[in-house]
């Protein structure tokens, strides 16, 4: 189980580290990056899968 802790502490690392830089840059330039927002929403599915994997994992316990 302490692999899951390590997979809910990358995603959220990802989803900050991508998500603040589109956010900076984008109300700074307006711009839209697109690198950026595809590793924010692989952040955010890294989350999600982790989350349904720990809910399916006690359950079995």
């Amino acid at each position: 189980m302490k692999i899951n802790s390590y997979l809910i502490q990358l995603a959220i690392s990802i989803i900050v580290i991508f998500g603040g830089t589109f956010t900076i840059r984008y109300f700074r330039t307006g711009e839209l990056l697109l690198d950026q927002i595809i590793g924010a929403t692989i952040g955010v599915i890294l989350l999600v899968a982790t989350l349904i994997w720990r809910k399916v994992n006690k359950s079995y316990s």
